[in-house]
């Protein structure tokens, strides 16, 4: 059965006529087949994303980045072998015998300088020191193991070369765990199926935009194209921001709980959802100006109401960061919800622009 379809002539368009009508047509065949078009170049450009991510996350060359370096970094960053941890470690894991009384006395931290020797001022023999530099390890790095050999201890003499040798030591050292051998494999895929996504991104949103598009009216079309700029820069704004704000703070309480009687092994699945999970629903979350916005636009609110609203805001702006951040710290929370309050507010401008009553209400 032949589907039949009328081409429109634009010179017989009746005048005012908005100008798609001259492009409707296509048959439904024709629409289809364009479909099909569009998800191939959609499927081949999210393929070839997976295997650029997939390149830099298996095992890449030592010059060009890491994927899993760049996803540990939040990690790394919270881990500080400073000197004033290493004097307070001193001073709560080693006592010295008082020179009047002959009695083991704490170390008094005025007397601890980076130049103070472990064997000379201290008294320490290798045991002794190793047990020291793994208390200092597990303070500095909030918990993780951190292995320290017979070479380590035969580099450190003073404190300030147990800060430089452990510190750089952590740098390289820092490792997840594997618990299963496909828990690397999965892992690998699974970063390399989120990255490839990320790096399609634009050619998905092009495809599906040259697909709708030509079916809208020239007010329609400025209203999507703006909308979906609005929705990337706010998503990319927002992952950015759980990427080099919450991570590093998240990770700095959930590692430090009960840190000096628990060690920290972090199976690599269980870190890379932890990340993305934080990253992609900060993203997400970073969407409300835009929902706002639709809001406004068909009607639903205004920016008067929303304003009335700002009591009930500050409540479901901190529910969402909670739902956003796995940690029950008001300090996390609140990083993520101080902007969001912002973001909300600027929903509120928005609304003001956008506003649009609709058939039969009454402007807000």
């Amino acid at each position: 059965m032949a589907v039949e379809t009328s081409v429109v002539n634009p010179e017989e368009l009746p005048e005012g006529a908005p100008e798609e009508y001259a492009r409707s047509d296509l048959t439904i065949m024709e629409h289809l087949v364009e479909l099909r078009n569009r998800f191939i170049v959609s499927a081949l450009a999210l393929i070839v994303g997976v295997i650029v991510v997939l390149f830099f996350t298996w095992d890449p060359p030592s010059s060009l980045p890491n994927t899993f370096e760049i996803l540990l970094e939040p990690a790394r960053q919270r881990i500080d072998f400073n000197f004033d941890t290493a004097r307070e470690v001193i001073v709560s894991q080693v006592e010295l015998a008082d020179p009047v009384t002959g009695e083991l006395v704490a170390v008094d931290p005025e007397t601890i300088t980076p130049e103070t020797s472990f064997r000379d001022d201290l008294g320490l023999d290798a045991f002794e020191l190793d047990s020291l530099l793994n208390t200092f390890a597990r303070e500095a790095t909030g918990g993780f193991i951190l292995p320290i050999d017979l070479d380590d201890i035969n580099k450190i003499t003073t404190v300030e070369d147990a800060v430089e040798v452990l510190g750089s030591k952590s740098e390289d050292n820092f490792r997840l765990a594997s618990f299963s051998p496909t828990d690397r494999i999965s892992a690998i895929f699974k970063v390399s199926i989120y990255g490839g996504i990320l790096i399609a991104m634009p050619v998905l949103i092009y495809q599906t935009l040259a697909f709708i598009v030509p079916g809208l009216t020239s007010g329609e079309r400025k209203i999507l194209l703006a909308g979906v700029l609005g929705c990337l820069m706010f998503l990319v704004g927002g992952m950015a921001f759980a990427y080099f704000v919450v991570l590093e703070r998240a990770l700095g309480f959930l590692l430090g709980v009960a840190s000096e009687n628990v060690e920290n092994v972090i199976g690599i699945n269980e870190y890379i959802s932890f990340v993305t999970r934080i990253i992609l629903w900060i993203g997400i979350a970073y969407q409300l100006p835009m929902v706002l916005a639709l809001l406004a636009r068909i009607g639903l609110v205004s920016a008067g109401q929303l304003l009335h609203f700002w009591r009930y805001a500050i409540v479901l702006v901190f529910v969402i960061a909670a739902i956003a951040t796995p940690t029950p710290d008001p300090l996390t929370q609140s990083f993520v919800a101080v902007p969001l309050l912002g973001l909300y507010f600027i929903g509120v401008l928005f609304a003001w622009l956008l506003y649009t009553p609709r058939a039969g209400g009454t402007p807000g």
